[in-house]
């Protein structure tokens, strides 16, 4: 029933206010029974009432017209016609046990048992006759002589027992009933909550293409599915404008690439006729604009493009075709280079996933100092992945810019001595998310770069 670990259920918001509002119901449940428990016993005990005061009244009237008749006659009478047990007061009254403790403690007692306090006059006691309980009430007749009238309500101690059971019983039942729905109430509203959370995941690794999902049809949307219309209409209205500002400088890049050709053009004639350093610099300068601009192209194309032009590669002869080119490069820059391959296959468009690698092994190249390492490795993760690993022993990148170094034109202030445009993991990125993969920057004695590809 529960997709999430129970621990977690409870810890939420959540539960404790579907806890909160069970129990709200439940206490307002226990009042209301109460209350009607209370109102049962004053209905009850007001009727045992008005039934001795009317037998008072029969005894009394049965008294007026025999003035003479003998007290134990007149009891032995009225025995005969009530369902009310009289008896002649002796004056001791040995059989009274209002004024006994455990007669104290049962009227102290909360229960049906126990009469109310306005009954419990001087005339009205609660007595015991062969261990059966009596409510008895004293009539003085007009001779001055007293006879007890009781009434048996041993009756009411089963009630009170089988009252008590049922109102514990029963809000014990709802109680319990009130947890369970808190925790399926909770389980509902946390599943939505973690597909939300799910789809905002997904979209913050890079695939900017996600949207939450709605749980009800179109037009019938309940208050999460108004929160994921919401949050889909915020990053539709960021993806166009990220478009718009690409679109812009991709343009811009574009306009500037013939304008910048002519331009070089113009100064390597100017360089033939008359050579000089200046000139020499500014075509340098200009092949590093045209360099910038063939980036910003590239990622933009890169971008545009779809998977259906990719083909099974074959990684481990790619990785050896890397080993080869870079091993004599790094050998020269003082470096220790290493590249452990496995027999792996991917579909993948082989010139773009090379120029990724590329464009990581010469940023370790630019950033690792002599005597330092660099290692590519391929691995597999337990989802089958294939995860390629550059790991250097550089300076490594600041936490706070971790997750930067992927927007375009952004450097470290480390690195604004070196050659570069910021664009090479910008490229790097572009081409991973074209494969549905992702790129995963982490410090461990100096940067490791973790590209994840969906395996063949």
């Amino acid at each position: 029933m529960f997709s999430k670990p129970i621990h977690d259920v409870l810890k939420s918001s959540s539960f404790r206010f579907a806890l909160l509002t069970g129990f709200t119901i439940w206490f307002a449940t226990s009042v209301v029974l109460i209350a009607v428990y209370v109102k049962l016993e004053n209905t009850i005990w007001r009727s045992i009432d008005n039934n001795l005061g009317q037998h008072t009244e029969a005894l009394l009237a049965q008294a007026m017209e025999n003035p003479d008749i003998n007290i134990d006659d007149l009891v032995t009478a009225f025995n005969a016609i009530s369902q009310a047990t009289a008896k002649a007061n002796s004056g001791t009254n040995m059989m009274d046990m209002h004024d006994s403790p455990a007669m104290k403690a049962l009227h102290s007692s909360m229960g049906i048992v126990s009469p109310p306090n306005h009954l419990m006059d001087g005339s009205r006691s609660l007595t015991g006759d062969n261990g059966n309980l009596q409510f008895t009430r004293e009539v003085t007749l007009p001779t001055g002589e007293i006879i007890s009238i009781s009434q048996n309500i041993e009756y009411l101690t089963d009630l009170q027992a089988s009252l008590w059971q049922s109102l514990t019983f029963g809000l014990s039942i709802t109680l319990l009933i009130a947890f369970v729905a808190a925790l399926i109430l909770t389980q509902r509203s946390l599943r939505r909550i973690h597909q939300i959370n799910q789809a905002c995941q997904t979209i913050m690794e890079g695939d900017f293409s996600h949207r939450v999902p709605y749980q009800n049809a179109s037009n019938r949307f309940d208050d999460y599915d108004q929160m994921a219309l919401h949050i889909n209409g915020m990053l539709d209205e960021i993806d166009t404008l990220v478009v718009k500002v690409r679109q812009v400088s991709d343009n811009i890049a574009h306009d500037l690439k013939s304008p910048l050709a002519r331009l070089r053009a113009r100064l390597e004639s100017a360089y033939e006729n008359t050579p000089s350093e200046e000139l020499d610099n500014g075509i340098a300068e200009v092949d590093r604009l045209l360099g910038m601009i063939k980036s910003l192209l590239g990622i933009a194309h890169i971008e545009s493009r779809r998977a259906e032009s990719f083909e099974r590669v074959d990684l481990q002869a790619l990785l050896n075709d890397v080993e080869e080119m870079y091993a004599p490069v790094f050998e020269d820059s003082q470096l220790d280079f290493s590249c452990k391959s496995m027999p792996s296959f991917l579909l993948a468009d082989k010139h773009l996933l090379f120029q990724a690698i590329a464009n990581l092994l010469d940023n370790a190249l630019k950033f690792t100092p002599k005597g330092g390492v660099v290692a590519l490795t391929v691995d597999v993760d337990d989802k089958k992945n294939i995860c390629l690993v550059v790991r250097d022993t550089g300076a490594g990148i600041e936490p706070n810019s971790l997750g930067k170094v992927f927007e375009r034109f952004h450097r470290e202030d480390s690195s604004r001595n070196t050659n570069g445009f910021g664009l090479g993991l910008s490229l790097v990125q572009a081409i991973v998310t074209l494969h549905k993969g992702k790129v995963v920057l982490t410090n461990d004695n100096g940067l490791v770069v973790t590209l994840t590809l969906p395996s063949d």
